[in-house]
């Protein structure tokens, strides 16, 4: 079945994510060229405002770019690694994988420590690889894989790439203004991040936090890309241009988000937010008898990995929750065939997570009735 385009659809899949009407207005600014001195001022306002409220202002950087989490993505590899270099990945997920995946298509030597998908990453492996691989010049991990929605322990991983002396990179898309107050706690000298998913605002703007020793190595890697070099961005934005034309109305609406952010208690109190949003979903989960993937202490504010019902494949429930106006999201590789995703991702209030809960009830009865 497919939904009226025109009628309102509550997203609960992990980005894009639902916004506010307060967000979403400031699309309608105007037309501005991003060569005049007003498109200067709101790039200062969002790089600022994004170490501000993810509490790095003092030790990180912001380099905004035009484009989805996955261009923070590539942005932050390519400009991690040194000529003659390698990588060590960390991969217990698709997203794991993609840094993999991003490494090895621009000729980046890549090493691999990898985990069971449902299983935390293991900071001694780490340990263990780089003691192996003296050529590695940093280490990628995912915070938060959305793959199953799970958290890898990343500050102890940090930890112990600062004691070898190699660059951390953490991607942190999912993860930001979720899981915690701030992103001080990593160890990471490269943290990507986007403006959808936890910091509310829409798709088409991401973004890198760089500390000290992240921008220094920007300078030392070879042009591996001509949109995508973060030491070009980071060059001109500090003199508040940019080197491509951005998604200006979208940057309006980052920009407001922030400060929407800031207004409502800043990310500790939508860390907050989120915990009691998953605790809220999870428990009406176990009242309907569904199974979550993810052993609790693993599992992340956001994504709940459940297992389907049982003689219901996806497709049905996916399409039964639309009409009810509701998205969910399949599992990916061999999880789709046994398990369907939630997000709580973006605005989404109690009552409608409420209504959500008795719909996938209700969903579910409607299915098994008609067979």
């Amino acid at each position: 079945m497919t939904a009226n385009p025109g009628s309102p659809l509550v997203l609960l899949n992990p980005g894009p994510a639902c916004t506010t009407d307060r967000v979403r207005a400031a699309l309608g600014r105007g037309d501005w060229c991003h060569r005049e001195p007003e498109f200067s001022q709101l790039l200062a306002s969002i790089r600022s405002g994004l170490t501000r409220v993810l509490n790095v202002g003092d030790t990180h950087e912001a380099i905004v770019v035009t484009g989805s989490g996955t261009s923070a993505m590539e942005m932050a590899v390519i400009s991690a690694v040194r000529a003659g270099r390698s990588i060590l990945v960390v991969r217990n997920g698709v997203y794991g994988d993609r840094l993999a995946r991003i490494a090895e298509v621009n000729g980046i030597t890549v090493h691999s420590v990898s985990g069971e998908w449902t299983e935390p990453a293991d900071p001694e492996a780490v340990r263990a690889a780089l003691a192996e691989h003296p050529d590695v010049d940093a280490v990628a991990v995912v915070q938060h894989e959305t793959t199953t929605g799970m958290i890898n322990p990343v500050g102890a991983i940090g930890r112990i790439a600062r004691q070898a002396g190699v660059l951390m990179l953490v991607d942190a898309i999912s993860a930001t203004a979720i899981e915690d107050e701030g992103h001080e706690d990593l160890s990471a000298d490269i943290i990507c991040g986007t403006a959808n998913k936890g910091l509310h605002g829409l798709p088409g703007i991401s973004f890198i936090l760089c500390s000290d020793k992240g921008i220094q190595r920007l300078a030392q890697v070879p042009v591996r890309s001509l949109y995508l070099n973060a030491n070009t961005y980071l060059t001109g934005q500090r003199k508040g241009d940019v080197p491509f034309t951005p998604a200006v109305q979208v940057c309006f609406a980052l920009d407001e988000a922030i400060k929407e952010l800031e207004e409502r208690g800043g990310v500790a109190a939508r860390v907050a937010e989120y915990k009691e949003r998953a605790g809220l979903v999870r428990a009406g989960l176990e009242r309907l008898g569904l199974r979550v993937l993810i052993p609790e202490q693993h599992r992340s504010n956001s994504i709940s990995m459940i297992y389907l019902p049982e003689g219901i494949t996806y497709t049905e429930l996916h399409d039964a929750l639309k009409d009810e106006g509701f998205v969910i999201y399949a599992g990916q590789g061999d999880l789709a065939k046994t398990f369907f995703r939630v997000s709580t991702m973006g605005e989404l209030p109690p009552a409608t997570l409420e209504r959500f809960l008795a719909a996938l009830e209700t969903s579910i009865a409607k299915i098994r009735a008609g067979r």
